[in-house]
């Protein structure tokens, strides 16, 4: 008598299910590693935008604390009016 087994089986003995989860894995990490590369991208283009929209003289003056004073730079601040 030749007995076979002609049931299918839920899958191959031989088909590691950890193999599939791990490029699974590996395929998510990718796309939220290129999706965090264009939020960080978006980033950087508005902050560049914004830093060319405020762009003002760089030049220090002396009111903006290069080293002087209120009283330094009122020679009769002393007197009273």
């Amino acid at each position: 008598m030749n007995a076979r087994n002609d049931f299918k089986r839920p899958f191959d003995p031989g088909f590691d299910a950890r193999f599939v989860l791990a490029a699974a894995w590996l395929q998510f990490a990718a796309w939220v590693d290129f999706f965090v590369a264009r939020w960080l991208e978006r980033c950087a283009a508005n902050v560049e935008a914004a830093q060319r929209l405020f762009e003002t003289d760089r030049k220090p003056t002396p009111e903006a604390g290069m080293g002087a004073s209120v009283v330094a730079s009122s020679p009769r601040w002393e007197e009273s009016p």
